[in-house]
């Protein structure tokens, strides 16, 4: 392939622009989290304010995805990347240099907006570019860099903080990752003509927005008040229905933004719910394992970064392991092994205490990573084997807001269950100090040990272990129903005549086979 005026593509440096532009935006989504002790103290951030610090970026990020992914189809896959990694690169620039918890939050919503033009966009370049035989490898790799900017940006973001670095510091990284990215989009991306498939509409946007908005900010208020609060149900029931209604209005779409028909490939749900409820334990579990070591542990923040290096080696150990255990056992029996090993992984956080040896969390969080990356590359590839190739961007924009919405949730959700579980629990122990320290101990594990009350200061880290037990629990169940989906959702013959993608059996067997030859050397 050549683009206009352009030379011959050379897949090698195009696929390093790729993942270069894809790491700074997962490195946004995740260096923040080992900031947010710092956050909490130099902004005066609570509970909520900083789970919104996260979720304002992947709520965003999920509600724009499917529109990004059709304006890829129509004005141009390079295009739409170049000027979303400019942007990306100018919100994030900016947001570090804010005071104010509202004023982040606003920027990292308009960070997830730009960043929401960017992952379809790298996805799909690849499928476009890259043959058939060689586009598992590709896949493959762009899997890991994903991974391993996920893992990577605690360790960077801690190595800026120890350094004495303000907490900004970590997001003028990510700004200046994105503007490498640019520039090697810019030089090395093809030029890849429009497909005239995507047609932009603004309702799809605003309902996918409202309902997920919805949703997330009902989980994340039960932070505060409660699972029977009106105020949390309500709007989480009120924003299930306005997705429900979106789904249904997308699937009798003759041209839909968000194409559910591909649900009726049982191989694309089954990745799509592993790639997503996989996303949902991971974010979570980066984000409670920050207070436990930083708070609990009393580690630095660069200390914290070193002990997630963990994750980044089991991503690396992964991406190869996956791609030879499907060539010999399949996709799904991979993706069912790595959702096994991840059940397991959070089961033995519950072996974690205020004194427990950093080797279990060293080895702990090593095998949850190993298990993700079972899950990751065979997903993607299962998953986007049934995705027709002029439909790619709008194919992948589904895929990557299913991963979004699971990493938001992942947080709001394990997020709430446990500091809920951590207020009830203070309540209890404290139940003969003054109303005052009990309020205030009760609110976060900061607060409690900053009242200078010797029994909210001993009480603080016993219970905070004890609620993410509690939570990684629920975690380790929301692998066990993946785990479940996976295994029981079986490939089915269409009925029909009209089919969006492979039949699921081909779209096994392609899968298989394109991670297999990846697998193999280089002719």
């Amino acid at each position: 392939m050549t683009g206009t005026g352009q030379s011959a593509v050379r897949p090698v440096r195009a696929l390093f622009a790729l993942t270069l532009t894809v790491s700074a935006v997962l490195l946004g989504s995740t260096i923040l989290n080992v900031a947010l002790p710092t956050m909490q103290r130099d902004l005066g951030a609570g509970n909520t304010e900083q789970q919104w610090f996260l979720n304002a970026y992947t709520l965003t990020f999920a509600g724009f995805l499917p529109v990004a992914g059709s304006a890829g189809d129509r004005f141009g896959l390079k295009r739409l990347l170049a000027w979303g990694t400019a942007a990306f690169a100018l919100t994030t620039a900016v947001a570090g240099f804010l005071d104010a918890p509202l004023a982040v939050i606003v920027l990292r919503a308009l960070m997830g907006v730009a960043a929401a033009t960017i992952m379809p966009a790298t996805l799909a370049v690849i499928l476009r570019i890259f043959p058939a035989e060689r586009r598992a490898r590709a896949i493959a790799s762009w899997a890991a860099a994903s991974g391993l900017s996920i893992s990577l940006g605690p360790l960077l973001g801690g190595a800026l903080l120890s350094a004495g670095m303000w907490w900004g510091s970590v997001l003028e990284l990510v700004a200046l990752f994105a503007l490498l990215g640019l520039a090697a989009t810019w030089a090395w991306i093809p030029h890849t003509p429009p497909s005239g498939a995507g047609e932009l509409r603004v309702l799809p946007v605003a309902a996918s927005l409202a309902g997920i908005g919805l949703l997330v900010f009902g989980v994340v208020h039960a932070t505060d008040d409660g699972w029977a609060y009106v105020g949390t149900w309500l709007p989480a029931t009120a924003g299930l229905a306005v997705l429900a209604a979106l789904v249904l209005a997308e699937a009798r779409h003759r041209v839909p933004l968000l194409d559910v028909g591909l649900f009726k490939h049982a191989s694309f749900t089954a990745a799509a719910v592993a790639l997503t409820l996989g996303s949902f334990v991971v974010f979570g579990y980066l984000y409670f394992t920050t207070f436990y070591l930083q708070l609990v542990r009393g580690f630095s923040p660069l200390q914290t970064g070193l002990l997630f290096i963990p994750l980044s080696a089991g991503l690396v150990a992964g991406a190869p392991l996956s791609q030879r255990v499907t060539q010999r056992f399949g996709a799904r029996a991979t993706i069912a092994t790595g959702l096994t090993l991840m059940a397991a992984a959070f089961a033995g956080v519950a072996g974690l205490g205020a004194h427990t040896g950093p080797a279990w969390f060293v080895v702990d969080a090593f095998a949850l990573q190993l298990g993700f990356a079972l899950v990751l590359a065979p997903g993607t590839t299962l998953a986007a084997s049934s995705v027709p190739t002029d439909r790619a961007g709008a194919g992948s924009a589904l895929l990557n807001t299913l991963r979004q919405l699971g990493s938001a949730l992942g947080v709001a959700v394990l997020g709430s269950v446990l500091w809920s579980r951590y207020s009830g629990m203070m309540y209890d122990r404290l139940a003969g100090a003054p109303t005052g320290i009990r309020s205030t101990a009760a609110e976060s594990l900061a607060s409690a040990l900053a009242t200078g009350d010797p029994a909210a200061a001993q009480a603080a880290a016993p219970t905070f272990v004890g609620a993410m037990h509690t939570t990684t629990l629920v975690a380790a169940g929301v692998c066990g129903i993946a785990l479940l989906v996976t295994l029981f959702t079986r490939p089915t013959r269409p009925t029909g005549s009209k089919v969006l993608g492979p039949r699921p059996e081909a779209a096994r067997s392609t899968a298989d086979r394109a991670l297999a030859s990846a697998s193999s050397p280089r002719r």
